[in-house]
């Protein structure tokens, strides 16, 4: 086993145990003496898992940026289907017709209403949200990216600089 460790290293190891890594499966996988690594946090008040929330943080922001992109496709689906509705809609009132018989009549105000019925599932199931609902959402992320950014800050290194994610 080897006693002295290099300044990349270090970092490296630090990094892993901040993030809640085991100090012993840490020392393995370097090939560090246990007891080298105890020392080394100790004198240098390493602290287990003091990053382990930045990480989750980090996980959350990704998994709604992959559902925010999700929902703004259906939401754009939607768009469409009701513009194609719109425009056989005006269509028919500039020509000044009327749909040329009562099935087709019928068939027209089912699939409107299917769409209506269908997009009403989309909006729960994809947390699509009306104006107010948007910026009731808003008010709680800005208050999130206050939150984060005091989380970060108080994480920074010794020369009280922001941690890099």
């Amino acid at each position: 086993m080897i006693n002295k460790v290099s300044n990349a290293i270090k970092k490296e190891i630090r990094k892993r145990f901040e993030y809640g890594e085991d100090l012993k499966e840490l020392a393995y996988e370097y090939k560090l003496s246990y007891g080298t690594l105890r020392n080394l946090s100790s004198k240098e008040k390493w602290e287990k898992g003091i990053n382990a929330s930045i990480l989750y943080i980090k996980e959350v922001e990704k998994d709604i940026e992959s559902h925010i992109a999700e929902r703004e496709e259906v939401k754009s689906h939607y768009k469409n289907l009701h513009k194609s509705n719109l425009a056989y809609l005006i269509e028919l009132e500039r020509k000044k017709e009327r749909p040329t018989s009562k099935a087709r009549e019928e068939a027209l105000k089912n699939r409107i209403t299917a769409h209506r019925e269908n997009y009403e599932f989309a909006k729960e199931l994809y947390s699509i949200m009306n104006p107010d609902e948007e910026i009731d959402y808003k008010i709680k992320l800005a208050k999130y990216e206050a939150y984060k950014k005091e989380l970060l800050k108080g994480n920074g290194d010794d020369k009280g600089e922001d941690i890099e994610i």
